[in-house]
């Protein structure tokens, strides 16, 4: 039988009526993470009085973390509402609630557990001399072998990439060397297929359409020398984090060009990068800042040939420019003074018109506070919590020495609560890091006014690059 229909049963053999049905989407979802749609989906609704009771099939179906699960239930129990289990009775008495604290420990223990068994599984598994993609499909340039324990070269994509290597380092027809961006150009034009085309993938780029940006992942990828690598990231909380370097784990390939070839480009791809950054002739305001209202794609600063010693500056789409295929923008160019100008006045205006900035300061401040005021809640909480658990602990001393309890139960119940309190204790200082770091401090208002009044003295044009720019 489904979670959601012992639930169901569950709750009409005791009599309940039913208001709502929540099922957490497990794709992405962690059982530790506080932040699930459906879990403050039924806090909002226990806020509003909505309902009486909530029916979980067990623990670590609410949570798989020990913290989360009591400031969870905690959260609920303030609202009025009763956490039942379907699977689990547990009293509300001292013993139940440490019968739930125990099961909760121990499903926070299996999640710990099985994540490490997964990770070391997989890093085995490559270890062994099988490629592991978790269900992604291979580089552009190849297809996993038949018994998928390794790539295999696709000769079509291969020639692409050796292509894509070619101009880049060597150069073209002429012997000149192609930018990744003409690179991309060149493919288009060739109706090269793209890596996402082939696998049927959401495309903003037309059919066939090669950006300068694939072509840059094709160059730092070493995959195509031969060196393919597990591990190089992790995903925690929903975000792929780095791994060092010495976590990675080496798994060899067929390579698609020489590894002096793939050096050669990684060295002129560093040099292009270093050159680039040095390379602005000339400030915009808005530089890398804008898209098209239209269009949505970005907007480029372009200058046009002087003329009798006159040059004009220009924000224009990059669909206009020709630089996206199949994109036809009716947006017109923008002279670069007239939008510099509108821009900074309304910056300027912000910032210096009496009382404007105070409004805007409270205005965010207020809507800051709107954001961490679950994470405050979660704190008050956690607190409580805390001294509960502390309270229990002198307890349970207090009754061993006045020979009430034997020194095993002892033994076991201190084990328990300490247990808690750690839990408790770490999840506390996580979401103090977090408050902290969310949070708009006195000096962070203040550095504000200092940077306003900066600019009522007067600062001038060469200074608003860096002032949008930290804005």
């Amino acid at each position: 039988m489904l979670p959601l229909e012992m639930c169901r049963d569950f709750a009409l053999d005791n009599g309940w009526q039913v208001i709502a049905e929540l099922a957490e989407d497990d794709r992405g979802a962690s059982g530790a993470s506080f932040e699930l749609p459906e879990l403050n989906h039924a806090r909002d609704m226990a806020q509003k009085g909505a309902f009486d009771v909530l029916v979980v099939r067990e623990i670590d179906r609410l949570s798989r973390k020990l913290a989360k699960q009591l400031i969870v239930e905690e959260q609920l129990n303030r609202a009025g509402v009763e956490v039942v289990y379907v699977l689990a009775s547990y009293e509300n008495s001292p013993e139940g609630r440490l019968n739930k604290h125990i099961r909760a420990t121990i499903a926070e223990y299996e999640r710990e557990k099985i994540a490490e068994h997964m990770v070391r599984g997989r890093r085995q598994v490559v270890k062994n001399g099988k490629i592991m993609l978790h269900g992604n499909t291979p580089p552009f340039g190849y297809r996993l072998s038949e018994d998928g324990k390794n790539l295999v070269i696709h000769e079509e994509e291969a020639a692409v990439v050796q292509l894509v290597y070619t101009w880049y380092v060597e150069g073209d027809e002429k012997g000149r060397r192609l930018s990744t961006r003409e690179i991309s150009k060149r493919l288009t034009q060739m109706r090269g297929p793209t890596w996402a085309g082939l696998h049927g993938m959401f495309k903003k780029r037309g059919k066939g359409e090669w950006s300068g940006r694939l072509v840059y992942r094709i160059l730092q990828s070493e995959t195509y020398a031969g060196h393919w690598h597990y591990g190089k990231r992790n995903t925690f909380g929903g975000y792929h984090k780095p791994n060092a370097h010495e976590w990675w784990l080496a798994f060899n390939v067929p390579p698609i060009v020489s590894e002096e070839m793939w050096e050669k480009a990684n060295l002129q791809r560093k040099a292009n990068v270093s050159v680039s950054k040095r390379n602005i002739k000339r400030e915009y305001l808005l530089r890398g800042r804008i898209r098209c209202g239209l269009c949505h794609t970005s907007v480029n600063c372009y200058a046009t040939v002087p003329h009798e010693r006159k040059l004009y500056l220009y924000y224009k789409c990059n669909a206009l420019m020709g630089n996206i295929a199949n994109v036809k923008c009716p947006l017109p160019i923008f002279r670069v003074d007239v939008v510099d100008k509108l821009v900074w006045d309304w910056v300027k205006a912000l910032l210096t018109q009496p009382g404007t900035l105070e409004t805007g300061l409270a205005e965010y401040q207020e809507s800051r506070e709107q954001f961490i005021a679950p994470i405050r809640d979660r704190l008050l909480v956690l607190d409580d919590l805390l001294q509960d658990s502390k309270s229990q602990l002198d307890r349970v001393l207090d009754l061993y020495i006045s020979g009430d309890i034997p020194r095993g139960l002892l033994i076991d119940k201190k084990q328990q609560l300490e247990t808690t309190l750690t839990s408790l204790e770490k999840e506390r200082d996580d979401l103090n890091l977090n408050l902290e770091t969310e949070t708009i401090t006195e000096k962070d208002i203040q550095q504000i006014r200092e940077f306003a009044l900066h600019i009522a003295e007067g600062w001038g044009l060469e200074m608003k690059p860096l002032m949008i720019g930290d804005a």
